[in-house]
């Protein structure tokens, strides 16, 4: 999976740019505010149909423009080269489009396209709420079973059912017996893939973070969302009152959460920043292995600011880790030597210069 040729046009201070990339590592150089975040962002737009710096697309779009649009060639994983597009719009008409036949689903984007961010940002992983630890958790248990995208769609869909019912007060016994059962059965399912893959990256994970920090006793645990080795049903049961006084469902689903402990207590009290961005940046790279070697599926990594807070060994320990994924990587720095030497000498960099939202290749 690689992407071969990217057209950008009216995003941000990119206001028409058509760029040939490499199948390896692709580095981006150039000023802050040059643009060069900017193409990672349209890359992570066209596999997740959203950016990652701003919820608003008014923001994305460039100024004094009502659109932004986004094209790319991509060679899939059977190597055969399909155009992808994309059009946002300030009006909410949007247009994906996959070989000029229109997209009904991001989802159909994001199997296509599998992205790993790694950021600046990367460490509010570890100190943010459930949702995004369930988010990243998610992206891979999406990628290894087939399955899990329509059970995560009913179980969202009765969990509304649910929350609208108690809101109005109307638990009675015929009214949650055409959504309990449902939601017990999906929420078990969901659980039990979670639980399985996270078991599977468990490994993976531990064998990269090695190699960037040494932290014996960090602990990665899973949540379910209620309480461990109760039946759903019985915890909802138990619940019900609750839930009624709160309007919504306390325990579910969608409370599963990632755990990770140092020496018994939440890993966030305990590491510092940088310790925190090198667990991460192994999580996220644990994903991209785990894909390649389960499914044989290559995922593509933005890394923005790589040097951000990270001294030179590190940066080159993450370097040569990247390249024994053997996939595509889009990494940003301001200068081209600021990562020169992290790459091994037999690998080769194509080299980007970002000036001025303008893009030239060395």
């Amino acid at each position: 999976m690689s992407i071969q040729q990217l057209s950008i046009q009216r995003l941000r201070n990119l206001s028409q740019l058509d760029i040939q990339f490499g199948s390896g590592i692709n580095l981006l150089y150039g000023l802050n505010a040059s643009g060069k975040t900017s193409i990672l962002e349209s890359i992570h737009m066209l596999a997740l149909g959203r950016s990652f710096r701003s919820l608003k697309l008014a923001s994305v779009v460039a100024q004094n423009h009502t659109d932004c649009l986004l094209f790319a060639k991509v060679q899939n994983p059977q190597g055969v080269a399909v155009s992808l597009g994309m059009n946002r719009r300030l009006d909410g008409d949007h247009s994906i489009r996959l070989n000029g036949e229109k997209l009904s689903s991001i989802a159909e984007l994001a199997s296509l396209l599998p992205i790993q961010l790694i950021d600046p940002n990367t460490a509010g992983l570890i100190e943010a709420g459930p949702s995004v630890r369930r988010q990243y958790l998610d992206w891979g248990v999406y990628h290894h079973n087939a399955s899990f995208f329509g059970l995560w769609k009913q179980a969202q869909r009765l969990l509304k059912q649910r929350n609208s019912a108690l809101k109005c007060g109307t638990m009675n016994a015929t009214v949650r017996a055409s959504f309990d059962p449902g939601l017990v059965e999906v929420a078990e399912q969901l659980n039990t893939l979670r639980a399985a893959y996270l078991k599977l990256l468990e490994p993976v994970f531990f064998e990269l973070l090695a190699g960037l920090v040494d932290l014996p006793d960090l602990k990665l645990g899973y949540y379910s969302g209620w309480s461990a080795n109760r039946h759903y049903a019985d915890v909802l049961e138990e619940t019900l009152e609750r839930d009624l006084q709160l309007g919504y469902t306390q325990r579910g689903p969608q409370r599963a959460d990632i755990k990770l402990t140092l020496h018994g207590v939440n890993a966030v009290e305990r590491l510092s920043r940088g310790q925190q961005k090198l667990v991460v940046v192994a999580l996220k790279l644990a994903q991209g292995k785990l894909l390649s070697e389960a499914k044989g599926r290559k995922c593509i990594f933005l890394v923005d600011d790589l040097a951000a807070e990270l001294d030179w060994p590190h940066r080159k320990e993450i370097c040569q880790q990247l390249v024994n994924l053997d996939t595509q990587v889009f990494v940003t720095s301001v200068g081209p030597d600021e990562l020169t030497d992290c790459w091994p000498q037999e690998v080769e960099v194509s080299m980007f210069h970002v000036k001025h939202g303008q893009v030239s290749q060395h």
